[in-house]
């Protein structure tokens, strides 16, 4: 990810366990040495923290007078010390409504996770900063898992009752069984992943794949979600032969083909056995934004490659965010298809629409006509827009129109899920886990354990009245 052409840091250099500015880790040749003034980042080398000061300085200064100032002082001590001790939100938020204040502008997605992510004792939640000032000590620090060195904790004593959990339990939020601790040191490695293609493709970009083989008939996905069964022996064919998953390759490529699959398991779902498979032509409907459905339409295509008796497949993806798509929106478009599907003659057409949907629908009137699905990816219809979302989801329902909605995390799914079913749909899959999300794990910001990753939750809501597994 990135914010104005710069990299977004990754999870250990927003820890301390990286530098901070090129993001290297710590090497038999290189150590870390943490700013002396705000103690929240860390450099590899003078050169570093001289290149970053420029746009570390203000923030830096702003970090460094919350802890330090005699007046913000005495209001920030007590006023972390009442929050819950559990309750990582309340805390992220009020610094960073503090730290606003003091810089008189919002903070920046960097700067925002900079504190939301800020170390965290397993236990009690103590971060650093809270250490330091108990202790008034400005050199205290948690220390970090020896095995994954993304997680903390404040001392022995809260260490030992937290450690099975985090180094052996297998986590909800993950995938194939492992605990928090190896999902933590995927992290690693797919940080460096993300560093060694951005150096290869030059200026900053996405990792993307998708297998241009054609399938000769549909295969229905499995429930059991297994990304390396699926894909595994293509990377490794394309890599040049066989040996271990390549793991970095499989979940990157995981975070777009997320889409097609999702899309291909919503409609397997929401159809009564597979007549849909032999249609000449398939019409989806994207509520789209900029971040992810533009940046990934290249691999809708597999759409195509799995459905060998689709001719054409029609994408429209529809936001206000795609207003900065000038002159894409408003017409379809004859989107570049692989050689194997020129030759079958099957052709990808993407149609941009910078309104709301229900905007877009209500301007067509009655030449508007049914899609084969309707899909919201991300759609955080619980935490914003929530009336705009509300406009839309009536219209689907009225024209029993076949609809999902993917979500983050679990507690986004489920009350998304609750706004639906008010609303009148009906839910015929989910909310459940997503066994076609992506694998790339995002931390959860507002807690000391967990993750979520996109489309990771998916619901469906169907006209027809029959049952799925949920």
């Amino acid at each position: 990810m990135a914010l104005n052409g710069t990299r977004i840091p990754p999870l250990s250099a927003r820890v301390g366990q990286a530098c901070y500015s090129c993001f290297a880790e710590p090497s038999v040749e290189t150590n870390l040495s943490r700013c002396s003034k705000c103690r929240s980042v860390s450099y590899c080398s003078p050169e570093c923290q001289q290149a970053h000061w420029i746009s570390h300085k203000a923030f830096c200064k702003t970090l460094y007078a919350m802890e330090h100032d005699s007046a913000s002082k005495a209001v920030l001590a007590p006023t972390l010390s009442v929050i819950p001790s559990l309750d990582c939100f309340q805390k992220a938020i009020y610094l960073i409504n503090l730290a606003e204040r003091s810089l008189n502008r919002p903070l920046n997605a960097i700067e925002r996770n900079l504190i939301t992510y800020e170390p965290k004792c397993l236990s009690c939640s103590r971060s650093n900063r809270i250490l330091r000032m108990e202790k008034s000590d400005p050199q205290a620090s948690l220390q970090s898992c020896p095995q994954c060195r993304l997680a903390f904790y404040c001392s022995d004593e809260h260490w030992g009752p937290v450690a099975f959990n985090h180094m052996s339990a297998p986590c909800e939020d993950g995938y194939g069984g492992l605990g928090q601790c190896e999902l933590n040191q995927n992290l690693i490695v797919d940080a460096r992943f993300a560093r060694i293609m951005d150096s290869a493709s030059g200026p900053v970009r996405i990792f993307q794949w998708a297998p241009e083989r054609l399938r000769s008939r549909w295969i229905p996905l499995p429930e059991e979600g297994d990304w390396d069964k699926e894909y595994g022996d293509e990377l490794r064919s394309m890599a040049g032969g066989g040996g271990p998953p390549l793991g970095p390759f499989l979940r990157g490529s995981s975070e777009g083909l997320s889409f097609p699959l999702t899309i291909l398991y919503a409609l397997q779902n929401l159809n009564n056995g597979d007549v849909w498979t032999q249609r000449k032509s398939l019409t989806i409907h994207v509520s789209a934004s900029l971040d992810k459905e533009f940046s990934y339409s290249s691999v809708f295509e597999e759409i195509l490659h799995r459905l060998p008796n689709v001719q054409s497949l029609t994408l429209l993806l529809c936001g206000p965010d795609l207003k900065g798509m000038t002159g894409s929106t408003g017409k379809a478009i004859d989107m570049d298809t692989c050689p194997n599907c020129v030759l079958k003659g099957q052709k990808r057409i993407h149609h941009f629409e910078a309104k709301t949907y229900h905007e877009y629908t209500r301007g067509l009137g009655d030449k508007f006509v049914k899609p084969d699905l309707a899909i919201a990816f991300n759609s955080g219809l619980s935490q914003e827009a929530v009336a705009s979302w509300a406009e839309t989801i009536q219209f689907l329902i009225a024209k029993r129109i076949p609809t999902a909605f993917t979500s983050y995390n679990r507690d986004e799914a489920e009350a998304e899920a609750k706004i639906l079913r008010n609303l009148g749909a009906n839910l015929v899959l989910g909310p459940k886990r997503n066994p076609w999300g992506s694998q790339m794990l995002i931390p959860e910001p507002n807690k000391v354990t967990g993750f979520f990753a996109s489309n990771s939750w998916v619901c469906a809501h169907s006209d027809e009245r029959f049952e799925r597994p949920t």
